[in-house]
């Protein structure tokens, strides 16, 4: 009989340490770094640099930091070289942060930035010149006793993993503008990077005699932008017009309505309301041809509304009849799915999310679930914010967890100048899951703001200055103070890769988020979208529309 030790040679080496090991109680297991999160690897490329990373499985290092988020991931076009953002809570005070990242994508150098004696901001940067595809690693973040590092704190050591993910222009969309905001979140982010030296007026369209000037935001869908009148109990329309000359391709008109609201795109759609007692309906029109796909009813006395939220085959709409609310249909079919009410608010829209709708009702957010719209949860408004029956605004979803809003109610969506000041009004930050606020701000703020990797951009003319938000705090991390020629803010904010668009009552401006200095501007106010194939609309008017479109080419 062969002895048990030449058996036991001739078993794998992983499998002998088991059996050697488990006799005494401890197994011996060997643990390596997946590979999609080893540092310094990219699609088809080894290791970097000499950095090697945490030891084995991130879930076994126990550390007493906190990062949000707990994950980055970055998208970038190729010869971009955008920022994100780290917010980083130590348990000790009096601490200095380190952060150091391998350098499979980021750059090294990290700009660390202390909050307050125990939270700390780091921004990283792409690195440059980084190949299309995606550029995985680790940001080491330490904290130390000294800045010099030289003592470092027991369980001090953090390391969050980054994915950049680079991509050819010439092969993605940008997808398009198709709500208010643009998106379901409402965040006014366009994941693009534009060159200002290429800007180009494009064309102009002017909305034709017979009405008032008043129009509403736009929407778009490839090749088109559909613009509705802002009118009451006139010949109304809806008109699709093209987007390389501003040409009119098909026009839907309603006759003697109350109120026609701005539209919203999605899945070969445009969608549109027009509210008014019993002259309130939800519809749907083919994109490209203008032909009637739907028609609905729902509630509302005299209401204006925002542009519907459109997300995983259904559309949401606000109304209520006498008060707030949100309304839920099928996206194709038309039929109501779901209704809720909650307030008095009107002239918002609904956010949406894969799990959740977000109403502001005037003194709470409340959320419903997508499908049914059982009533998940309310967290009370507690800075008595004021109630004027409308909200002129909506919900925007930023990091996880993370809503933000204005605070209270509006009189007039037009800002005329006996009421502006009554017009701004502070953010509030709510989150979900702790039923609480985060934050508020001290500024009241009159732009609708956007909000991309972590920060809520957002005009105040109360003093004048345009500041970008740590959307963690509600801290101002940096402002911009137009010429004393610009007497105020207005409308909405568009942020993309490298720019943030912001409209003054003069003009309209594209700072450069590095420099935070103006590098483009237009000599018309008013409201701003940034459609799929990169052309930038300006509906024309900083307190009031003028009936005119104006396209400029960013691209």
């Amino acid at each position: 009989m062969k002895s048990i030790w030449f058996w036991l040679l001739s078993l794998p080496v992983a499998l002998l340490v088991w059996w050697v090991s488990v006799g005494d109680r401890r197994v011996v297991v060997a643990r390596e770094t997946p590979q999609a999160l080893q540092p310094g690897r990219q699609a088809g490329v080894g290791r970097a640099n000499e950095f090697d990373g945490p030891p084995g499985d991130l879930s076994s290092i126990r550390t007493d930091l906190v990062a949000t988020p707990s994950r980055l991931q970055v998208r970038s076009l190729l010869g971009g070289q955008p920022t994100a953002v780290l917010t980083v809570a130590s348990s000790l005070s009096g601490t200095f942060l380190q952060a150091r990242p391998t350098n499979g994508g980021l750059d090294q150098g990290p700009t660390v930035t202390q909050i307050d004696d125990r939270n700390f901001r780091v921004e990283v940067r792409v690195a440059e010149g980084l190949a299309e595809g995606t550029h995985v690693g680790y940001v080491e973040l330490k904290t130390c006793q000294d800045a010099a590092c030289a003592n470092e704190i027991p369980r001090g050591t953090l390391y969050v993993p980054f994915e950049v993910i680079v991509e050819d222009p010439a092969n993605i969309a940008l997808g398009e503008w198709e709500t208010f905001q643009r998106d379901a979140g409402h965040t006014g982010y366009v994941p693009a990077t534009f060159h200002p030296r290429a800007f180009a007026y494009k064309w102009e369209w002017r909305r034709p005699a017979g009405g008032s000037d008043f129009i509403n935001a736009v929407a778009t869908t490839p090749g088109l932008v559909f613009v509705s009148d802002d009118d009451r109990f006139t010949s109304m329309s809806l008109r699709a017009l093209r987007e390389t000359d501003g040409s009119l391709v098909w026009q839907q008109t309603f006759q003697d309505y109350p109120a026609l609201n701005p539209p919203a795109t999605a899945n070969g759609k445009v969608y549109v309301t027009t509210t008014g007692h019993d002259q309130t309906f939800l519809w749907a029109f083919h994109a490209g041809t203008g032909m009637a796909v739907l028609q609905n009813t729902f509630s509302t006395q005299w209401q204006r509304v925002l542009a519907p939220t459109i997300r995983d085959g259904r559309v949401y709409t606000n109304g209520g009849y006498g008060g707030g609310g949100v309304y839920a249909f099928h996206d194709t079919a038309g039929d109501l799915q779901w209704s809720m009410f909650s307030g008095d608010d009107d002239m918002t829209t609904p956010a949406v999310d894969q799990s959740r709708v977000y109403h502001y009702d005037g003194t709470a957010l409340v959320t419903y679930d997508t499908a049914t719209g059982l009533k998940l949860s309310s967290t009370s408004d507690p800075y008595n914010p004021e109630q004027d029956y409308s909200h002129h605004g909506a919900p925007m979803l930023g990091l996880t967890d993370s809503v933000t809003t204005f605070s209270g109610g509006a009189f007039s969506g037009y800002a005329s100048s006996s009421v502006e000041q009554y017009d701004s009004r502070p953010l509030i930050n709510f989150s979900v899951a702790d039923n609480a606020i985060r934050w508020i701000t001290f500024r009241s703020y009159m732009t609708q703001p956007a909000t991309a990797k972590g920060i809520v951009y957002a005009g105040s003319n109360a003093p004048k200055s345009f500041n970008a938000i740590d959307e963690v705090t509600g801290q101002v991390l940096w402002s911009w103070v137009p010429q004393p020629s610009d007497l105020g803010f207005h409308r909405n904010v568009v942020v993309t890769d490298n720019l943030v668009f912001v409209s003054t009552d003069r003009a309209v401006y594209a700072l450069d988020l590095t420099t935070h200095q103006p590098v483009w501007s237009y000599p018309a106010p008013g409201m701003l979208a940034i459609s799929g194939g990169g052309t930038l609309y300006i509906v024309e008017g900083a307190r009031v529309p003028t009936g005119r479109l104006i396209a400029i080419a960013l691209k």
